[in-house]
């Protein structure tokens, strides 16, 4: 596939005119009406902003480059791509727009929708096609940079030692956001945690048992050596390290996969100065770790099924350690890690290899069953995770009450009264984050027999109203996750806790009282730190830098890498297995674009991208 240019300057401005008509189009039908705008952001352009001729021409120039320019014809699955992205994003958006649907009940309007969804199905499947161009295009062989004494010394030490010398590198960029936000910046989840470890109030299993014991620990620790902000800024050492090693490791793969120098540079630079990665170092919560160990894994995995390294026993256990901390570290981590570890071992290991992968599976399940189910009884903790995955249920319930209430029969009310505040949800209900709705669930902390047989009776109710009202219901559920695969703008206004749309925690969460945690910031760096986060929030705003804080475009990058893998190589769409189901983990999460949850399918971009570039595990005919 070489890129050629039609041979006229008439057939040239024939084939750019020819584009620009779809470019129009597909950039109208990106717009959102104004004058009903319900949205929780900034009132979007009219049509008639220049804004959006501005995108008619980005659209036609890329229409250009991918058929023209290139010559590349689309692939079905990249096609079947595009068209999903369409309905996705289309109906994504206008519910963040007006908060309904009400097109659905006109069918004169579903031929606009139809148009709308499949000229932003088109761009899509342009990008994807473009994607795909840079991922198989001919590796070249790199050339010789001639560079200076010290920069030639700094080469050759990365050659010799590249884990060290990307360490060095990350811990030079992170170390100012360490220093400035000294001991960390700590979540509410964590001083609740503490809370509880300390005795304060009743131990549950609604965070996860051992990240409260190591955290409580180390803040301990921390105060026999004088202050809980010892504690607190070990915690985000530990935490620092393991992701640093991670991002090292990710680099490292890409060298032994045969990755240009451009590659590798481009990830170091982007591990090291976009400011995610600093940012959550020093925010002190679960998913910076969870996030290590879910990278660490796949980078091992990619090195065991590609024969980059030899795995010995000790390595395995290695493997196996990570991959028990990945299901420690957040509760949900064992529907992401032993999962992942069984497609690991029916689609990329041989023999000896697919023993050690089974194996590990069998003991993380038996490890996180034993600690559940004995440990956990035996200290007195509480089972509070019942409720855990009813999120979305609860919000469905919740619109359904708000938009059809009066609707409900005595029976539906009493069932969904014995669950959830009837009075109450339908006013609290917020789309895009579940917690005032969840909050009112009566049976919370009672114990797992309690809830289980309260839930029980609840979801009969909530399946029989599934049947009456399947479009409420869809509705409540994408605007529960809309963010992470529609291109929705910032989330600006009053939401509950601000939480729907949270890419940073800028301030600590701290609770006043005796054996409470106490870790709060140095004053005498305030402006530094309000400095940061200024700036941090300026940069959302800056186009083509904000996409890098936005969920979906790597949602979609990772679909369109992942479809570019040729028939032969399908097999290793298994180790897109991490970051899928991280991805799904985020659709039924309690809050709609959270960066923080988003994390690990942010970091595994990079090395996917690289395993589809570089490397096969089936060798392709030239």
């Amino acid at each position: 596939m070489q890129p050629g240019q039609p041979k006229s300057r008439s057939l040239r401005a024939g084939a750019l005119l020819g584009c620009l008509l779809p470019g129009i189009l597909c950039a109208k039908a990106f717009v959102i009406n104004p004058q009903i705008y319900a949205g929780k952001s900034a009132i979007p352009a009219e049509s008639t902003d220049l804004l959006w001729t501005f995108m008619a021409l980005v659209w036609t120039g890329l229409f250009y480059a991918v058929f023209v320019f290139l010559r590349m014809r689309p692939r079905v699955r990249e096609v079947l791509a595009g068209l999903a992205f369409g309905v996705l994003n289309y109906f994504g958006t206008t519910l963040f727009a007006y908060d309904s649907w009400a097109f659905i009940g006109f069918w004169l309007s579903w031929g606009e929708v139809a148009v709308k969804c499949l000229c932003q199905g088109m761009v899509m499947t342009a990008a994807m096609m473009l994607l795909r161009y840079g991922l198989t295009m001919p590796t070249r062989k790199p050339e010789m940079l001639k560079l200076r004494p010290v920069l030639l010394r700094i080469r050759t030490f990365y050659a010799a030692h590249p884990l060290a010398a990307c360490l060095l590198w990350f811990a030079a960029c992170y170390l100012p956001y360490l220093v400035i936000y000294f001991p960390g910046t700590i979540v509410s989840d964590m001083a609740w945690m503490f809370e509880q470890f300390e005795g304060i109030a009743q131990m549950t299993t609604w965070h996860s048992v051992f990240t409260t014991w190591v955290f409580g620990y180390l803040v301990r620790l921390g105060r026999w050596l004088g202050s809980d902000r010892i504690g607190c800024c070990l915690y985000m050492l530990l935490q620092t390290a393991a992701f640093l090693y991670a991002l090292a490791r990710s680099v490292c793969l890409m060298r032994r996969l045969g990755a240009s120098w451009r590659w590798q540079a481009a990830a170091m630079a982007a591990f090291a100065l976009l400011p995610i990665g600093p940012m959550y170092c020093v925010t002190l919560g679960k998913d910076t770790l969870h996030t290590a160990m879910l990278l660490l894994l796949l980078v091992m995995t990619v090195e065991w099924s590609r024969s980059l390294v030899r795995y010995n026993a000790g390595r395995w256990l290695a493997y196996a350690a990570t991959a028990l901390l990945g299901c420690l570290w957040r509760n949900n981590g064992v529907y992401v890690v032993v999962p992942s570890l069984l497609l690991f071992s029916l689609c990329l290991a041989k023999r000896r290899q697919r023993l050690w992968a089974l194996g590990i599976a069998a003991c993380l399940l038996a490890a996180v069953g034993l600690l559940n189910r004995a440990v956990v009884p035996a200290l007195g903790i509480v089972d509070n995770t019942a409720s855990g995955i009813y999120s979305v249920c609860f919000q469905q319930t919740a619109r359904t009450v708000r938009d059809h209430g009066d609707e409900l029969t005595e029976q539906e009310r009493a069932e969904i009264d014995r669950v959830l505040e009837l009075d109450r949800i339908g006013n609290l209900y917020e789309p895009w984050i579940s917690d005032p709705v969840k909050y009112t669930y009566r049976q919370f902390g009672q114990g797992a027999e309690v809830e289980q047989e309260a839930l029980s009776r609840y979801r009969k109710t909530w399946w029989d109203m599934l049947k009456k009202y399947p479009v409420t219901y869809l509705q409540a559920f994408m605007a529960g996750n809309r963010g992470y695969y529609s291109f929705i703008p910032k989330y600006t206004g009053i939401t509950y806790s601000q939480q729907a749309g949270a890419r940073f925690v800028y301030a600590s969460y701290s609770i006043a009282g005796e054996g409470q945690l106490d870790a709060a910031q140095l004053p005498q760096l305030e402006g530094m730190r309000n400095l940061i986060n200024g700036l941090l929030e300026r940069l959302r705003t800056i186009p083509v830098i904000q996409m890098f804080f936005s969920c979906a475009p790597y949602t979609w990058t990772l679909v369109g890498v992942a479809l570019a893998l040729s028939r032969r190589r399908l097999r290793e769409l298994a180790l897109f297995a991490p970051a899928a189901l991280s991805f799904a983990v985020c659709l039924v999460s309690p809050v709609d674009d959270y960066f923080r949850y988003f994390l690990p399918v942010i970091a595994m971009c990079a090395p996917l991208a690289c395993c589809v570039r570089y490397a096969s595990l089936v060798p392709e005919k030239n």
